[in-house]
């Protein structure tokens, strides 16, 4: 158990899909003319400005998405004992808040804008200068997170990719397969 502010990942960890996945397939289903703008943008190194792109034009219902529930009634425990808990993703900002405010227990949302993607390092950067080296949880499940639990206080891995729990040795905190 940890009083320290806990760092959520979305993709992967909160919710069991990924949300760029699920917005570039129902918009591009809908829109496909979109796609060669979207393609160039990647090509550009431009992956917010295109994840933005998708996410102002994605129509989708947080409920209808797939929660890791044993991971989500956990942090419903700790918010109800007075954690702080903070929504923090690559996902577009948009998406990322209306996942937020249907979960209903984050005090704020951490996410990739029009001009910055909030990955890997860029996560352990942005969450290192709001908490300090060490003081903050961080819940993920993937590689792209080992840089940012290399930072944390506190390391909590929900359902890990694929070799992930070896690249951590006995580094987790918690594990929620």
């Amino acid at each position: 158990m940890s009083d320290i502010p806990l760092a959520v990942d979305m993709d992967g960890t909160l919710i069991l899909s990924d949300m760029t996945k699920i917005s570039f397939s129902r918009v591009i289903a809908r829109r496909p003319w979109v796609l060669p703008g979207l393609i160039l943008k990647e090509l550009m190194g431009r992956r917010a400005q295109w994840k933005r792109d998708l996410a102002e034009r994605l129509a989708f219902d947080p409920a209808e998405l797939d929660y890791h529930e044993a991971f989500l009634d956990w942090i419903t425990g700790e918010s109800a004992r007075g954690r702080t808990l903070v929504l923090a993703t690559a996902s577009d900002r948009i998406v990322a808040e209306r996942v937020a405010a249907h979960v209903g227990l984050f005090s704020d949302v951490m996410a990739s804008d029009v001009t910055y993607n909030l990955r890997g390092r860029r996560k352990a950067e942005a969450l290192v200068s709001r908490f300090g080296d060490g003081g903050f949880g961080y819940a993920g499940n993937s590689h792209h997170d080992l840089t940012v639990w290399e930072r944390a206080g506190q390391v909590v891995v929900v359902n890990p990719e694929k070799g992930l729990l070896d690249k951590l040795d006995d580094g987790a905190d918690i594990v929620f397969e």
